[in-house]
């Protein structure tokens, strides 16, 4: 900025960093002088807000205010000057505001560094940055004075110097240890300024180190799908425009070989790639086939990496050290510079959806910031979400490709069902029925890999005393406990809530509880038993909690010989190991009845993602699918691998009961711990609700109030409202107006979800 221009800018329009509807607009502050060559979009300023002093955001600055002078009050002071985001980000921070109906505040909190509690800076995080003395030598000084000093009667002193011509910068540590010298050597060379100090930050570095067996130099070759998926991306590249991409292929289609090869392209035109994945189980082989394609270009970033992890990372992506940006939703908000493409795989996936605070769709807020950029967004999948498969085929910028073979294989798979209503459960394991006990020996017999796939966490989804019949259920969600056998506790898989296991009732005290349902633990337990010389292996959220985890499970996994790994949903997808031969699905019946309309949406993915991860090279594979239900529809299309009969009967149904895409959700959620309160609440909301409703047009209606499906979790009774509208964005507006003025008992909550990707 040219402060010596007398006609400089002196106002600023600051977003406040509060979380409340009502602050819905920035606010007018006057720029002190002293202050201007520091003040632009994106900085961190401290401001007077009424009889307080807040946190704010400049999202614009400007010659004039439409507000009196003497109205207007000074910003304090720059907290930091380096912005953290840009006049883009701002766009996207208001469109996400208005749509998904949150204070500006919380929308703003996902775009700033991790570890600022909120309220920080990237300067000013609670996490406190390791810093190192480096060493370097003045050369001039040295040449100027080494004709002057006897270095020989220093021999430590010249060790240095002579260790730093050759080396260059290094660190004192490394220095000291290297030439076997002191401290007080170095002072010394300080104080003659030979030498001098520099402190650097000590980065550290997450990276994995995952080997999934393929050469180095083995070159990508596209089919013909694959190449004209790549052109028709790249042309849209080349036009610098917004445009978006569905990529429909089958498991093994690679799919992640046109994310590298437009990524190829992104790069040589000088910009940058957001690459997303919805587990954190997928990041070690993405990042792995990414950095033998990209080397040091590529970073991840994602939850499972420590505090200080993720802000040095954010901060090395603000400073411009990467170029590919590997990551779970979050990443998206990261402050990657000039991006040329925003890739999202697997993106059907529920885990794209925050489930708390601002509830964004990772998928509507990629395309939103691609609109904005004018990228093309890429989505990636076997199994597409309905509604984007449905836009793929409708909307005029956007473009569908099918790959309806594997990439690098030849390879049947064989699909099985067994029905379990024909098996007797006295004379056979129903949960690893003969025939799957069969074939799962048959494969690790010849030295391959098997996979076994289960939904369900802990060792017994229920505990029943069978004196009294009691069933122990958390006493903050009123929900059956799980049993975990590796702790030994009983949890709830709600609020998180543990009691200790002692197998007594705690209604008539009785030794009498047992264990009834099956879990991820309780299979476990039961093949490490039948396969007692085999490496075993489970993968949920229970055991992956520790860092780089994932990795350490899956390259156990893929080490030569056979082995079982056992996974809830984490491992249904991206995975992709030549010598796994047998998928083995236990149980996926639980789901048929939830009540949610996506369910069938839900199963098909599921059982088609796991089935997928056998027969990926030139082994053949095959997959045993154990049910109650093999009559299903959904069942017989994943059978016959045919996801189109599934999505034309998916939205034949969907159009006739008004469901997405021919509509938007908007789940209304009011919780509370007062039972009698929460049913004030939410009745109240009804009423105007629905008279709002029926003043529009015919494309919105309500359904509800009603008890959400899940109706206590953690101490807080949960009644839901559910609106149905064909102009989200109408209602939306006209609904947050209502929201910042709707009265409410003081300790009750308002969710809004907008568009939900579960009605529980």
């Amino acid at each position: 900025m040219d402060t010596c221009n007398k006609y400089v800018k002196k106002y600023a329009e600051v977003y406040l960093n509060i979380k409340a509807l009502k602050i819905d607009h920035p606010f007018d502050y006057r720029i002190p002088s002293d202050l201007l060559p520091y003040i632009s979009t994106g900085v961190v300023v401290e401001v007077p807000f009424k009889n307080r002093i807040e946190i704010g955001y400049v999202v614009k600055t400007s010659d004039k205010s439409e507000l009196p002078d003497k109205e207007i009050k000074d910003i304090i002071k720059v907290i930091d000057s380096k912005p953290v985001f840009d006049s883009g980000k701002i766009e996207l921070i208001n469109w996400m505001s208005n749509y998904y109906i949150q204070p500006l505040g919380s929308v703003i909190s996902l775009l700033l560094p991790p570890g600022g509690k909120y309220r920080k800076s990237s300067s000013h995080s609670d996490i406190k940055l390791k810093f190192k003395d480096y060493v370097y030598l003045n050369r001039e000084k040295y040449l100027n004075l080494k004709d002057t000093i006897n270095l020989n009667k220093n021999r430590a002193q010249k060790r240095i110097i002579d260790y730093l011509i050759t080396h260059g910068e290094v660190s004192k540590e490394k220095l000291i240890r290297d030439t076997h010298t002191s401290y007080s050597s170095i002072n010394s060379l300080l104080k003659k300024d030979i030498i001098s100090i520099i402190k650097k930050r000590e980065k550290r570095d997450f990276k994995y180190e995952y080997n999934e067996g393929r050469e180095p130099e083995q070159k990508i070759v596209l089919n013909q799908y694959q190449k004209t998926a790549v052109s028709g991306i790249e042309d849209i590249i080349d036009k610098k425009i917004f445009h978006r991409f569905l990529i429909e292929g089958v498991t093994g289609s690679g799919k992640t070989d046109i994310y590298i090869a437009v990524c190829k392209k992104v790069l040589q035109e000088n910009k940058r790639a957001f690459v997303l994945t919805p587990e954190i189980s997928l990041i070690p082989q993405l990042f792995s086939r990414f950095e033998s394609e990209f080397g040091s270009r590529v970073c991840v970033y994602h939850s499972n990496m420590s505090a200080a992890e993720r802000y040095e990372r954010w901060l090395d992506i603000r400073d411009n050290k990467f170029d590919i940006v590997i990551g779970t939703r979050s990443s998206i908000f990261t402050p990657l510079d000039n991006p040329g493409i925003i890739i999202l795989d697997e993106e059907h996936d529920t885990s794209y959806k925050e489930g708390t605070m601002v509830r964004y769709n990772t998928g509507d807020v990629s395309t939103k910031m691609g609109e904005i950029l004018g990228i093309p967004v890429i989505f990636g999948s076997a199994t597409p979400d309905i509604v984007t498969r449905y836009r793929a085929e409708k909307e005029n910028n956007f473009t569908l490709f099918r790959i309806p073979i594997r990439a690098r294989s030849n390879s049947s798979v064989e699909m099985n069902v067994i029905d379990l209503k024909s098996i007797d459960h006295r004379k056979e394991d129903i949960t690893i029925t003969n025939k799957l006990h069969r074939a799962i020996k048959d494969e690790l017999d010849k030295n391959n890999k098997v996979i076994i796939f289960i939904n369900r966490r802990g060792y017994s989804n229920f505990v029943i005393c069978n004196k009294c019949g009691n069933v122990p259920k958390c006493p903050a969600c009123e929900l059956p406990f799980n049993y975990h056998n590796d702790i030994k506790k009983l949890m709830c898989h709600h609020c998180g809530r543990e009691q200790d296991y002692t197998g007594k009732c705690p209604s008539c005290g009785e030794d009498s509880i047992i264990l009834r349902g099956t879990g991820i633990q309780k299979v476990q337990t039961k093949l490490e038993a039948r396969f007692k010389n085999v490496t075993v292996l489970r993968m949920d959220s229970d055991i992956t909690a520790k860092k780089k985890s994932h990795q350490e499970i899956l390259q156990k996994f893929i080490s030569p010989g056979a082995a079982i790994l056992i996974g809830t949903q984490m491992i249904a997808k991206g995975l992709d190991i030549e010598d796994v031969t047998l998928v083995g699905i236990i149980n996926c019946d639980s789901m048929f009845g939830l009540p949610d309309y996506h369910m069938n949406e839900r199963i098909y993915q599921l059982i088609t993602q796991v089935s997928g991860r056998t027969g990926r090279k030139d082994k053949k594979g095959r997959v045993i699918i154990q049910t109650f239900n093999p009559e299903s529809t959904v069942i017989k299309n994943v059978l016959k691998n045919d996801y189109e009969s599934f999505y034309r009967e998916e939205i034949k149904n969907r159009m006739e009961l008004n469901y997405p895409p021919f509509s938007n959700l908007i789940n209304i959620i009011i919780s509370g711990k007062n039972e009698a309160e929460v049913k004030i609440d939410i009745g109240n909301l009804f009423k105007q609700l629905s008279e709002v409703i029926a003043e529009l047009e015919d494309s919105n209606s309500i359904l509800g109030p009603a008890p959400a499906p899940f109706y206590k979790i953690n101490l807080f009774y949960r009644w839901h409202i559910m609106v149905k509208t064909k102009d989200i964005y109408k209602f939306n507006s006209i609904f947050a107006e209502m929201l910042k003025v709707f009265k409410k008992f003081n300790e009750n909550k308002i969710i809004v979800d907008v568009d939900p990707v579960w009605i529980l």
